[in-house]
């Protein structure tokens, strides 16, 4: 989703929906808690005011992979606009925040009578399919080093916290969960991880990412990208 147009939708349900009758806290927001899982109702949307959360989906046998990382002012659960009964996928709290509930019903009365946001919500939409095109890609195309320095190159740059340095970025994401967004195993992860470590680009922690420099790692990338055509 454009800048713009999130930084607009956001303002909007700040200080209009989340006031709306109907609309209510999502508690507790800590990390580990469960927004919504699969087969659940899909009668509601939420809108993170801060924290992170993560959408994703879980295999039979309890293999996850991370569709997106919601950062804050995004709305999240749109799929109960498609008037799904139950959830296909499920949402967890990443990062400690405030999250509103938002009735299906409550957020399409209020957007029928502003048609304008409408047009906010469908880019929402949209930009979500974008991201989702983008990851395929990813998956098909590249290794996974560089996927690994894309997804901290835009984590970075998204929900990042600024750490010790004035260039350097914190990402809350354990390695188990990187490896989850960029559809890899924990150990290639994490073998991947130490060798970038080792150069510079990113220090590890407990349940946390430090990027050195972000302009480095998109560098890094797209060295990657180079080497990887010109075998």
């Amino acid at each position: 989703m454009p800048a713009a147009s999130t930084a607009v939708l956001a303002s909007i349900i700040r200080t209009e929906v989340v006031h709306l009758d109907g609309v209510s806290r999502f508690a507790p927001s800590r990390r580990f808690a469960s927004i919504f899982s699969e087969s659940s109702p899909s009668d509601t949307l939420y809108f993170l005011d801060s924290g992170l959360v993560k959408v994703f989906k879980r295999g039979e046998e309890g293999k996850e992979i991370i569709l997106r990382v919601v950062a804050p002012g995004e709305l999240f659960g749109e799929q109960a606009l498609a008037g799904d009964d139950q959830r296909r996928i499920s949402a967890e709290v990443l990062q400690d925040g405030v999250i509103y509930v938002i009735p299906r019903n409550v957020l399409t009365a209020w957007a029928d009578a502003r048609p304008p946001a409408w047009r906010l919500i469908a880019e929402c939409v949209t930009a979500r399919q974008r991201e989702l095109e983008k990851k395929i890609e990813l998956l098909c195309l590249q290794d996974v080093e560089y996927r690994i320095l894309f997804y901290l190159g835009e984590l970075a740059t998204l929900v990042g916290t600024k750490a010790d340095s004035a260039n350097e970025h914190a990402i809350p994401l354990s390695q188990s969960e990187l490896a989850s967004l960029i559809g890899a195993t924990r150990e290639t992860t994490s073998t991947t991880l130490n060798s970038l470590a080792r150069r510079g680009l990113v220090r590890l922690g407990r349940r946390m990412l430090v990027i050195s420099s972000v302009d480095n790692v998109r560098h890094a990338a797209q060295e990657r990208a180079h080497a990887a055509g010109n075998s």
